[in-house]
């Protein structure tokens, strides 16, 4: 695991704890379909006040206000064409990969993009140094964003210098080189504001959070950079083979 945190003041732990009380909300919100009762704790929580706090100062501040007027704008009592609406999005970005966007760590960082490979594993003895692992992991797996965040808020929770020092790691190595592109790809294909919100406000508070703990260490934020994490480097890697590939008379195009 990663090396200790100088000792730190009480009123860190504090800050970090707020943080997992914070992600929880975010975590119910990939974790199923949203209904009406989690809308209407959302509102009247002022969730997005609680955003807007952690966001303060970011350049992606706005994220907060923007996810507020989409709680606003939708109907009280929500319809229940409404909620279904809801559904639909929800099962497109997590269930059925309607949007193309995997919500699991081995799609996005291996060469194949297949499910529960090599990260996944990683994953899971991250895990097992804290005692916990993934009810199922044949229904979901170890390395699917929500065990990801539920094990982030569990470090923060602890306060303790080694598990904010491993909140660090994780996030560096497991989570943020592959969530912040789900996250843009979802706010792209989702067809209603509400997923939308969520998912940039996913990526505006997990990178928030990111740099808390960077200003909390001294260290600086060290995310682990995949050659096959997004399209655009897959295709310079093609490129640079197709350069380096050696003439071969017949197939190569000569003078």
């Amino acid at each position: 695991m990663a090396e200790d945190f100088a000792p730190l003041g009480d009123d860190v732990a504090q800050h970090f704890a707020l943080w997992a009380e914070a992600l929880a909300p975010l975590i119910r919100l990939h974790d199923a379909e949203p209904d009406a009762a989690l809308i209407d704790a959302l509102r009247q929580g002022g969730y997005a006040e609680v955003a807007e706090a952690l966001l303060e100062g970011r350049a992606d501040a706005a994220l907060a206000a923007g996810f507020a007027q989409v709680l606003d704008q939708m109907p009280q009592p929500l319809p229940a064409a409404a909620l279904d609406e809801l559904a639909a999005d929800y099962a497109d970005a997590y269930l059925n990969h309607g949007f193309r966007a995997a919500p699991s760590g081995s799609v996005w960082l291996t060469e194949d993009h297949l499910e529960r490979q090599e990260p996944m594993f990683e994953v899971r003895a991250f895990y097992a140094h804290y005692g916990l692992s993934v009810p199922d992991w044949r229904k979901r797996a170890d390395d699917h964003l929500v065990p990801e965040l539920r094990f982030v808020a569990h470090l923060l929770g602890l306060g303790t210098p080694q598990a904010l020092a491993d909140a660090e790691v994780f996030l560096d190595r497991h989570l943020l080189p592959w969530l912040p592109d789900f996250c843009l790809r979802i706010a792209s294909r989702s067809r209603q504001p509400f997923l939308a919100g969520v998912a940039l406000l996913t990526r505006g508070l997990l990178l928030a959070l990111r740099d808390d703990l960077a200003r909390a260490s001294g260290r600086p934020v060290q995310i682990l950079a995949h050659a096959w994490t997004t399209e655009a480097l897959r295709a310079d890697r093609q490129a640079r083979a197709e350069e380096e590939r050696p003439f071969v008379p017949g197939l190569s195009e000569s003078w």
